[in-house]
């Protein structure tokens, strides 16, 4: 691995900005080893806390709904290890040099002990989550209380606690007034964003509907690939507001993917779901993304991932394009799939001689559709 992916975050640096999220995979102990063994920049394990809430000491049963056909899961896990299991572990963990710890934030007084406890080991960061889309409906919105957020991260702070942190939030109509405040509070970092939801969800394959999780309601929080776009536009929008570091997370699959977030503003990409597919393949997945991203930046001959970063956000406040834009047809690129002909509700496309579309210019009115859905880019603006 060259120095081109690396990245640096609150005074630290990471090998690359490619990291697995917090989740069920580093749930436990031999789970993060396994995982340590692949090139991710870092492995954040599973959530920690000082003690279990009430009634959730472990999992509703199912709490895991799978989507394969969409990449995306539904979950309802409320639980992780406290702090107590991870205590043999801390100092093994801080050597490795790549593990991000995550405390949950729904109990301050339980998390400000919790990260005292892991500053003693200089980990290089620590995240905060109130993010869980559940503590929407069980815990008074705090993915959305500003009063909340301000306070956290003020006693994290007050407590002397050195490491820096990462305050990860959720989706909302109010993220960005939400990380202002946490970076006024004086977070060094912001995460965005977690599962989006909660979600409903059920089976109807008897004609009896039944709910797919095991929790009253039946509602879980949604990630994976259905959330991606949204969180790229959070992490934009965040990224031109606040001056702090962005960790992006949420639907990310591929290269492409952490190129776009990187692209939007982001300094770190998390991935969590796509790597949960691969189950105990993950820590293949995750070296095969690095390895993407670093071939990625070497064929677009980009030197260092600073090159990129905030690449597409002066573009957001352009002009809209009012001009009627006509695609061009690149020679000898087309597939003869026609796709492009159906999608053209003008009808301003026709291919009368195989693997050549021609456009009408005054039935076109460049609406996009045929370049977007064409597989080999022979429809283009360029």
């Amino acid at each position: 691995m060259t120095e081109r992916l690396s990245t640096i975050i609150a005074g630290q640096r990471f090998e690359n900005p490619v990291w697995l999220g917090s989740g069920t995979l580093g749930e436990t102990m031999p789970r993060v080893r396994s995982l340590l063994s692949s090139d991710a920049g870092a492995i954040i394990p599973r959530t920690t806390r000082l003690h279990f809430a009430e009634g959730r000491e472990k999992n509703p049963s199912p709490h895991l709904d799978i989507h394969t056909e969409t990449h995306a899961i539904r979950n309802s896990e409320w639980t992780g290890a406290t702090i107590e299991y991870w205590r043999p572990y801390l100092r093994e963990l801080r050597e490795s040099g790549h593990i991000v710890m995550s405390v949950s934030g729904r109990d301050i007084p339980g998390c400000v002990a919790v990260c005292k406890e892991l500053d003693s080991y200089q980990f290089p960061l620590l995240e905060i989550n109130i993010s869980c889309p559940q503590s929407n409906d069980a815990y008074g919105f705090i993915t959305r209380n500003s009063d909340h957020i301000q306070q956290v991260v003020s006693e994290i702070k007050d407590a002397g606690v050195i490491t820096p942190i990462a305050i990860k939030l959720g989706h909302s109509d109010y993220i960005v007034q939400l990380a202002q405040v946490a970076e006024e509070a004086g977070a060094d970092a912001i995460t965005a964003i977690n599962s989006y939801g909660p979600v409903l969800d059920f089976d109807i394959s008897d004609g009896k509907p039944e709910l797919t999780l095991g929790i009253s309601g039946g509602k879980g929080g949604l990630s994976g690939r259905p959330i991606f776009l949204i969180a790229l536009t959070d992490v934009a929008d965040l990224a031109r507001h606040i001056q702090i570091p962005i960790i992006a997370c949420g639907g990310v699959e591929w290269a492409e993917d952490v190129i776009k977030m990187i692209m939007a503003g982001a300094s770190a990409v998390q991935v969590y779901t796509a790597a949960h597919l691969q189950g105990i393949h993950a820590p293949h997945y995750l070296s095969q993304l690095v390895a993407d991203v670093e071939n990625w930046m070497q064929q677009h001959k980009y030197n260092a991932i600073q090159d990129i970063h905030g690449m597409v956000l002066p573009k957001l406040s352009g002009n809209h394009v009012m001009d009627k834009q006509i695609p061009s047809v690149k020679p000898n690129t087309c597939l003869g799939c026609k796709k492009c002909e159906p999608i053209c509700l003008e009808q301003a496309i026709h291919i009368d001689e195989p693997n050549s579309p021609q456009i009408d210019p005054t039935a076109c009115i460049g609406c996009g559709a045929c370049v977007t859905i064409c597989p080999t880019a022979a429809l283009d603006y360029k």
